[in-house]
């Protein structure tokens, strides 16, 4: 994997995260009605490219 994809995985997983918590917190409605799911995805993408 090169480093312009795990940099890529990398921003994603933050956008994604930050989503979820903006969510939460009531700032953008909600998109997705699975918050969960949408952070255990963030956190794989982070995982992925850190170990790759």
């Amino acid at each position: 994997m090169t480093k312009s994809t795990r940099n890529t995985l990398r921003i994603a997983s933050i956008v994604l995260a930050i989503l979820v918590i903006l969510m939460d917190l009531g700032i953008i409605p909600n998109i997705v009605n699975y918050h969960f799911w949408v952070m255990v995805i963030a956190y794989f993408l982070l995982v992925l490219s850190i170990r790759s």
